[in-house]
């Protein structure tokens, strides 16, 4: 009875720390989870780590920008879950890239890719102008770093054709934010498929 009973305690004590560890891993409380998408991430370690990379490098970004620029972060954070929300539960093998995606967008929190101190177009005025932009421009930076050599031409067009919606008066910081986020996503998509 006494071998019986701590078998029976080792067992438990092993499923609390699993399930401890799978609560714990994903940005929300797993123990709350209401809707696909919540129970795909607590049931799936490396979505529940992503997730938790995820949420982690938002905040580290939020709690670096000015009032006006965090509100503009997150109502985009808020329309980036729903739309995880809607394409995650549709989306087989490519759910940890639709995360690494918007990892890469967010973080590491990043400078601008050029000195400010002497900006002199409109466009790079702007961007030193937003510590949001200024994050935008160095994480593409960074991001573009590794796929420099096969894609310096493609950026240099990009770069003509960010000057030019930049300068554009409608092209406000949101604007700019998601041009900045569609080249990330662009060289995070090229990466995989390289």
């Amino acid at each position: 009875m006494k071998v019986i009973n701590a078998y029976r305690n080792i067992m438990l004590a092993i499923i609390l720390i699993f399930m401890s560890t799978l609560l714990a891993a994903a940005s929300f409380d797993c123990r709350k989870a209401s809707i696909e998408v919540e129970y795909m991430i607590c049931e799936n370690q490396k979505l529940s780590r992503a997730d938790e990379r995820m949420a982690s490098a938002y905040h580290k970004l939020r709690r670096i920008l000015p009032e006006s620029e965090r509100s503009l972060l997150k109502d985009d954070q808020r329309e980036w879950l729903k739309e995880r929300n809607l394409e995650l539960p549709q989306c087989t093998g490519c759910e940890i890239n639709f995360y690494e995606i918007r990892i890469q967008q967010l973080g590491p929190v990043e400078q601008v890719s050029f000195n400010c101190g002497i900006a002199s177009s409109t466009v790079e005025k702007k961007i030193c102008h937003s510590r949001l932009l200024q994050h935008a421009d160095g994480r593409m930076a960074k991001v573009y770093e590794s796929l420099q050599h096969e894609l310096k031409q493609d950026q240099q067009l990009w770069l003509k054709e960010r000057n030019e919606r930049l300068s554009q008066s409608y092209c406000d910081t949101s604007c700019a934010w998601q041009f900045y986020k569609d080249r990330i996503e662009f060289f995070v998509r090229y990466g995989v498929n390289d």
